[in-house]
């Protein structure tokens, strides 16, 4: 997994899965403790396996941990994973 690389729906499935098996508590370090790719598993848990609203798995991808998710950004492929997937959800009209 990648921060800047786009995951397909295929992957971030396999993601969720991952999670929802795996054994509690469960840590996912970045690269280097950069780049903040565990921002993007957080927000994937928070929608799928804790069932939390749109706005609390979005916040999972903000400044406040440390991403800085913009157009043009390399790891704006972070948002546009999830944004790929809400439907999926459960997230409808964003």
């Amino acid at each position: 997994m990648s921060s800047s690389k786009q995951l397909n729906p295929a992957q971030t499935r396999q993601l969720i899965a991952l999670m929802q098996n795996a054994e509690k508590p469960v840590l996912i370090h970045c690269k280097s403790g950069s780049d903040r790719t565990g921002g993007l598993a957080a927000a994937l848990y928070v929608a799928a396996i804790a069932k939390g609203s749109e706005s609390k798995a979005e916040r999972q991808l903000s400044i406040a941990y440390g991403h800085f998710g913009f157009p043009l950004s390399p790891t704006y492929a972070m948002e546009k994973t999830f944004e790929a997937i809400e439907a999926e959800l459960g997230y409808t009209g964003s």
